[in-house]
């Protein structure tokens, strides 16, 4: 017990220098002014190039060359910065001091993840952008989630604005961030490939993958597990069968495109070794569900964002009672327009059920149940949100 406690001890300790020795980096920073044309970019903490930020990075470039446009990275990411980013984009090591005089001088931040409680911003000269990564979620996040309910305040609070695909989300932030503030509510960035879903495009993912053409894509991507020895044993089906079950039905040939969550440890898939394209680290998971002809996950929001394309995903459920014990959920997923399947024999019985009609039904039915208005335009819109508040220092009202 006597070392536990000074275990804790040495813990909080560093806790307090370290947010000692970022406030004293961000308040020395802050003395250098700001660059009216610098836009900070973060991604699932500096883990990725992608997702949400990834999109309004490029179409910002496009749009206003002027920008100066950061990105803060860490570990892996950090060490592909040169194949990652494009020549127009700067790597910043994430929390490196480098990190807190960008942060702290710049016109706009953009994230998609929480930020550090410790960090501020200079509410009317900084800008930040939520661009939340699961907009319409089925397990609670931030304080809504039990344990996190009375951890101290997040910088989320004090967002300019938040942006947003459905009206789920909406009341989800307000009590997730305790945001009051207002929405860019046309969507979010990454899905606008989604909704275009041009051929072109689906076929540019596809050439990239290496598959060819007349094949099938089922893409599996599970997310994680609050308890850590579940993760290999629990929620997996027999892949192999299942892709069998979809040529059946189908008639064509099928492969898998497997993507493990960043925190999961993995499962086993020799079996279906020669039938699947490991796609953990691609960073674009829109490219990805762009390619698939249909996605199996669990609890992931990425089943959400798929249906934008009006074709089918199914939710594998067999630990339910588990991860509902371990990580709180917005609503029973058994009261929702879901494809559901809690075993083998229940996910062959949903795929061998699909008809294209009951596949557009389900899509409007979920899109219905969340409230979506996705625009496909989303991009644009937080690009205007940016464009108009660079290249000046005057200050801007809420």
């Amino acid at each position: 017990m006597a070392l536990q406690g000074v275990r804790k001890w040495a813990h909080r300790r560093m806790l307090c220098m370290r947010r000692y020795y970022h406030r004293l980096l961000m308040w020395r920073y802050r003395r250098e002014g700001i660059d009216p044309n610098l836009v900070v970019f973060s991604c699932f903490q500096g883990r990725s190039y992608g997702d949400n930020p990834r999109a309004v990075s490029e179409r910002l470039h496009e749009r206003c060359p002027e920008a100066k446009i950061a990105w803060l990275l860490r570990g892996a990411a950090m060490e592909r910065a040169g194949e990652l980013l494009p020549d127009y984009a700067i790597a910043v090591r994430n929390n490196s001091r480098e990190a807190f005089r960008m942060l702290a001088t710049a016109r706009v931040w953009v994230d998609n993840f929480t930020k550090y409680n410790i960090l501020r911003h200079r509410r009317g000269m900084q800008f930040y952008i939520q661009t939340w990564h699961g907009d319409r979620a089925i397990k609670k996040i931030c304080y809504d989630e039990a344990r996190w309910a009375k951890k101290p305040y997040r910088i989320e609070e004090e967002c300019d604005r938040v942006v947003t695909g459905s009206h789920f989300a909406e009341k989800m932030y307000r009590t997730a961030f305790r945001y009051k503030g207002k929405y860019i509510d046309a969507g979010c960035p990454r899905n606008d490939i989604l909704v275009r879903n041009d051929p072109a495009d689906i076929e540019r993912v596809r050439a990239g993958l290496g598959v060819e053409p007349g094949v099938k894509l089922l893409l599996y991507a599970p997310t994680y597990r609050e308890n850590e020895t579940v993760i290999p044993k629990r929620a997996q089906m027999d892949l192999l069968k299942t892709l069998e079950c979809l040529e059946r039905k189908t008639g064509d040939r099928w492969l898998c495109l497997y993507r493990a969550h960043y925190k999961s440890r993995g499962i086993d898939l020799e079996a279906v070794r020669d039938r699947l394209i490991d796609v953990t680290q691609y960073e674009d998971m829109s490219e990805l569900l762009l390619a698939a002809d249909m996605v199996l996950t669990d609890y992931s929001s990425c089943a959400m964002d798929y249906i934008l394309r009006d074709m089918p995903a199914v939710l594998y459920v067999a630990d339910w009672a588990e991860y509902t014990a371990t990580r709180g959920v917005y609503f029973d997923i058994h009261d929702t327009p879901f494809f559901l399947a809690e075993d083998q024999a229940g996910l062959e019985k949903v795929i061998e059920g699909m008809t294209e009609e009951s596949i557009r039904r389900n899509c409007a039915d979920l899109k219905a149940f969340y409230g979506y208005t996705e625009t496909g335009h989303a991009t644009d819109a937080v690009c205007d949100y940016i464009i108009e508040r660079l290249g000046s220092d005057r200050s801007f009202p809420d």
